[in-house]
């Protein structure tokens, strides 16, 4: 077994737990699709790569965004996007032989998809089914290497702690695509941990073009992985240094503010403290559901202020 498998063994696992943890991703999911579309469809493919499982995807909305912290209308637009692009296809459902009634229920609601035929669908599906086979003992793994570099995503984050909890304002896309990053950088970290020896060291428009965000989309997400604590980083003169890379716990609670400018390292340390001893006399800003009348108010406040 080459020396990439071993490895690959070790990062990836043995198997998902029944409560899925995490989703297997690659880099080049995001030359074809946007991250709400590769969650959706890293999720699908799961299932739908593996004999075992009968090629088949067979969840309902709901299942879709307890595990992926999405809304029922972000998953179904995500599908029908799937669709289009022909990542995935919609399967034939069975028809009910028995009486079940909760049989019948389950399989009308439940999403019926396959892997489509777009070629990095069924290059991806493949490689993944390749992957999981091996790490079962079912199938003696190859030595050629593959294609797409795998690494997980700990959706768990993402999961809501009890029923009903909401989203801190509207982040969920930023957080989703906060998890992305850390997933690979994680995966990457613990690479160049056991072989390279040194800390993992990446430049802003690397992960730009890998990631197909912009530059100011990827300093934003970086930053929030410090301020989460997700991360340990130092700042070179042409890359980012992360010098640590934990393991991903619930970021629902949200952010407090998205920064397009890196911070440098001494300073993210101290952010909640300086933040916490300002102290601000005058009118409290409205927050970004604010009405234009209470922006108004504020800004005539403002002025008040200062010309007294």
């Amino acid at each position: 077994m080459s020396v990439f498998y071993q490895h690959l063994l070790k990062i990836v696992g043995k198997k998902m737990s029944k409560n899925t943890n995490f989703v297997f991703m690659s880099t080049g999911l995001f030359e074809h699709l946007s991250e709400t579309e590769a969650y959706v469809f890293s999720f699908v493919s799961y299932f739908a790569c593996d004999e075992q499982k009968g090629k088949l995807f067979k969840r309902s909305t709901i299942s879709l965004c307890n595990n992926l912290g999405y809304s029922p209308n972000t998953i179904r637009s995500a599908i029908n996007s799937l669709v289009e692009k022909k990542f995935l296809e919609h399967a034939e459902k069975p028809a009910n032989k028995t009486n079940n009634l909760k049989y019948s229920y389950i399989e009308e609601v439940s999403h019926h998809l396959t892997i489509g035929t777009h070629e990095f669908a069924k290059e991806f599906s493949s490689e993944l089914a390749e992957l999981l086979y091996g790490l079962r003992g079912a199938k003696k793994l190859t030595k050629r290497p593959l294609k797409n570099v795998f690494f997980k995503v700990y959706v768990t984050a993402l999961q809501a702690s009890k029923k009903g909890e909401k989203w801190k304002r509207n982040q969920s896309r930023h957080l989703h695509k906060v998890l992305v990053l850390h997933g690979f950088l994680h995966n990457k970290s613990k690479w160049n941990d056991k072989y390279v020896k040194t800390p993992l060291a990446l430049s802003v428009p690397y992960l730009s073009t890998m990631m197909q965000w912009s530059r100011s989309t990827v300093r934003r997400v970086i930053n929030t992985l410090v301020e989460l604590g997700f991360v340990s980083l130092k700042l070179d003169t042409k890359k980012v240094v992360f010098t640590r890379v934990k393991m991903a716990e619930k970021v629902r609670a949200g952010y407090t503010a998205l920064r397009s400018t890196l911070v440098k390292a001494q300073y993210a340390t101290f952010i909640p403290t300086q933040v916490t001893k300002v102290r601000n006399d005058g009118p409290k800003r409205p927050g970004a559901s604010a009405t234009p009348a209470e922006h108004s108010a504020f800004l005539a406040a403002m002025k008040s202020k200062h010309s007294c």
